[in-house]
């Protein structure tokens, strides 16, 4: 394994090569790798296209692939948390890794980076698109690679083995979870619901859509703080 480990290196080298010497270059990256609208906007104003655009029957597998790519998002911190802690490349001094310009060395540090959170929820959403379209779902694969995981490959956050191993979580998950789902008639409900009561229903997949769009970080960021809030009051009393 240390040839793998060899070629990781080598690999996030090359590709953060260019960091610390424009700041146009690292802000433009910086600003691509941050965008909500390039990352889950793109993907979750597809899914909406195909809700409105096409007949009841593609609502339920609509409903279906975006349920799964819920509970992926929420498995992908939970097996960040699982594995063993991996320090990010921006973290490991000896790596030799160039801080971008406006980059912080304490961003993320506390968050292991294998495997990638964004690069598991984004692939799996490409499977739903790739079984829609084979060339719509090559397009897709291609945007999260070049679009959402090689700039946080650039800017130190993961390695190109924390993208690899992200896409397999995710694709792998959404394989298993998708038929899954479909089978249990949950997605049936969630389309019934969206005809019957469109306005309950609408108003509450907006917000979750949003949220998933950003891998729910609002909600991570208030569970953090709400933990952090009961522990002090813990040990207040």
């Amino acid at each position: 394994m240390w040839w793998l480990r060899g070629v990781d290196k080598a690999l996030v080298l090359w590709i953060n090569s260019p960091a610390g010497q424009s700041a146009v270059l690292d802000k433009l990256i910086y600003d691509i790798a941050d965008s909500p609208l390039l990352k889950g906007g793109v993907f979750l104003a597809f899914y909406w296209y195909l809700w409105f655009d096409h007949a009841p029957r593609r609502r339920r597998e609509v409903a279906g692939a975006l349920t799964a790519a819920v509970i992926v998002a929420i498995l992908s911190r939970l097996v960040q948390i699982g594995l063993p802690f991996h320090q990010r490349p921006l973290h490991t001094p000896d790596l030799g890794v160039h801080l971008p310009l406006g980059v912080s060395p304490e961003t993320l540090n506390t968050f292991s980076s294998f495997p990638s959170d964004h690069a598991m929820l984004f692939f799996a959403l490409c499977v739903p698109i790739w079984r829609f379209s084979r060339p719509l779902g090559l397009a897709a694969m291609l945007w999260t690679l070049l679009i959402i995981g090689l700039p946080r490959i650039y800017l130190g956050y993961h390695y190109p083995s924390d993208v690899l191993g992200g896409a397999v979580f995710g694709v792998g998950l959404m394989l298993l979870l998708e038929p899954l789902l479909l089978r249990s008639g949950l997605p049936d409900r969630i389309a019934k619901l969206a005809e019957g009561r469109p306005a309950l229903f609408y108003a509450v997949a907006f917000p979750i859509c949003l949220e998933l769009a950003v891998l729910f970080a609002d909600t991570r960021h208030f569970a953090v703080a709400a933990a952090q809030l009961g522990k002090q009051a813990i040990a207040t009393y």
